[in-house]
């Protein structure tokens, strides 16, 4: 029989990681099949005007991308490149989710479109938190 800790990184922060990779995986696939999906994110009354089948894709592809980065890092946390790539993508995604919030009214304060805000700023401070232990 397979044990499927074996495969699970060594620290909470690197299983995060991997946590937050797979679900950004499932999330991009999602939004390549079913625009609907970004929807829920971008869920005011511009957001869904804006939501478009494009833009649903988009979204999709920057999720697999992100996701790849992230789930990298989680097997490679001592490796400066990636532990600086999957922060910046927290960065990016918190800068995206906040701005769109703030100055463009695409997010309505719904679960779906909050709780990018809260992974993405939870994580970038997580990480910036553990750099010292990851990369010294």
């Amino acid at each position: 029989m397979i044990d499927l800790r074996a495969w699970l990184p060594d620290t909470p922060l690197a299983q995060w990681l991997l946590l937050v990779g797979a679900v950004a995986t499932l999330n991009g696939l999602q939004n390549l099949v079913n625009p609907a999906f970004s929807r829920r994110v971008y869920a005011s009354k511009v957001g869904e005007k804006e939501a478009s089948g494009l833009a649903a894709r988009l979204f999709g592809i920057w999720n697999l991308t992100s996701a790849m980065v992230r789930l990298y890092a989680a097997y490679h946390m001592h490796e400066y490149g990636a532990y600086m790539l999957c922060l910046g993508t927290f960065v990016i995604a918190q800068v995206h989710f906040v701005s769109e919030m703030l100055f463009f009214g695409t997010l309505a304060l719904a679960p779906g479109s909050i709780s990018p805000i809260v992974v993405s700023t939870c994580s970038a401070a997580a990480m910036i938190a553990q750099y010292q232990h990851y990369i010294a």
